[in-house]
């Protein structure tokens, strides 16, 4: 275990601050300055390869798109720093560790919900912007001012798909989930609970499993003893779903068109996604062209998780140019609680104070997708201050 900096050492790292080497870095090439950014990302296993790789590959791709940018007349560039968390609560405590007094980084962000919130008395206590992505609503508040949900939250997500099925599905009058038992897996599945019932769509309950499971067959038969007309579900238990004969609707947070291949097409007709997706007819320019470079670059569908970071290091990037500053914490936050950004998807900003207490959730066009044939296809659209005012209607009670 690495041993915390002596006091001499914190000395020169104050020293170091004091002379401007903290969040802007050093001056590098023709007097260009580096941003450090840490990223905690699990980097092995199924979350490694799900999850982290796809975040990395799209933060690397936004930096080289995004290049030089001017910061109160200094020209700055971003250095990313990635560590692996491990999808964990340890995880996520050792590379927030590493990333604040080593890498000495003033902004951060934490994958999974289990080690951000690990990571997040760590970040408050030593005043560093923390994006916890993948975590619930109490991870936020008056008391946790450094703390942001830096892509889409839940309750808007799960509002817009429970909003679409009551609309488009009258005949499904039941709902249930089967979701990994960690901190996102808990999230994801009551949000879903909540918007159900308020559309009137009877809740079956939520079946939980460990986030290491490989075998869905006794998930998919907890489901299929319940029979709801629609189940949240990870996508690997359709095909034993199937084999038992059931013949629901299932939906998931996430797509790939690998899902569709691994699954069978023929098995996930009208399955559901209802976070925004880098897919389908519609999307805007920007988000097409840097889809195909990052497609050319990587050799890999550009999916879902690569299409958040790609949006967060872009608005990111805008919000210090507003704030005037890369090393004013302050000045940052108040700027990011205020302000709208321009991304690849369009404005986004953060809101819902009525929620979290706080306003620190990111908010930005919600859409619902179907997959029909070997197609995904926008069912839904539906804009930032729409979702934002159902979403407190639906949760805020």
């Amino acid at each position: 275990m690495k041993k915390w900096p002596s006091v001499v050492a914190i000395f020169i790292l104050s020293v170091a601050l004091v002379l401007g080497v903290g969040c802007g870095g050093g001056e590098g090439a023709e007097g260009v300055r580096e941003v450090k950014f840490g990223v905690g990302l699990p980097q092995r296993g199924i979350w490694g390869a799900m999850v982290g790789t796809p975040i990395k590959q799209g933060y690397e791709l936004a930096n080289d798109l995004i290049g030089e940018f001017t910061v109160a007349g200094q020209r700055y560039k971003w250095n990313l720093i990635f560590e692996d968390n491990g999808w964990s609560s340890q995880g996520g405590v050792a590379s927030a560790t590493k990333l604040i007094f080593e890498d000495k980084v003033n902004i951060m962000l934490q994958v999974g919900g289990d080690a951000p919130l690990a990571a997040e008395p760590i970040c408050e206590q030593s005043g560093v912007i923390l994006f916890a992505m993948g975590t619930p609503l109490d991870t936020f508040g008056q008391d946790k001012p450094h703390t942001f949900q830096p892509s889409p939250c839940a309750p808007p997500q799960a509002a817009a798909l429970f909003k679409y099925v009551s609309e488009a599905h009258p005949e499904m009058k039941t709902a249930a989930a089967a979701s990994d038992d960690t901190v996102s897996g808990h999230m994801f599945a009551e949000a879903a609970a909540m918007a159900a019932e308020y559309y009137g769509i009877e809740w079956l309950g939520t079946e939980y499993y460990s986030p290491d499971v490989v075998e869905f067959y006794p998930v998919a038969t907890k489901i299929a003893s319940k029979n709801p007309d629609i189940c949240y579900t990870d996508p690997r238990a359709i095909v034993p779903l199937r084999e038992m004969g059931w013949e629901g609707t299932t939906c998931f947070s996430w797509w790939a068109s690998d899902i569709g291949v691994g699954m069978g097409w023929e098995n996930i007709q009208g399955h559901l996604v209802y976070y925004p997706m880098p897919f389908g007819e519609g999307l805007p320019e920007p988000v097409i062209e840097i889809a195909a470079e990052y497609e050319q670059r990587f050799g890999v569908e550009f999916s879902q998780m690569s299409y958040y970071s790609v949006i967060e290091l872009y608005y990111l990037t805008d919000a210090l140019k507003k704030a005037g500053t890369v090393d004013d914490v302050d000045k940052i936050i108040a700027t990011l609680e205020t302000e709208t950004f321009d991304s690849p998807v369009g404005p986004v900003r953060f809101g819902l104070k009525e929620l979290d207490g706080i306003g620190h959730q990111l908010l930005m066009p919600c859409y619902v997708g179907e997959i029909r044939g070997e197609e995904y296809n926008i069912v839904l659209e539906m804009s930032t201050d729409e979702a934002e005012a159902l979403t407190v209607e639906i949760f805020g009670k």
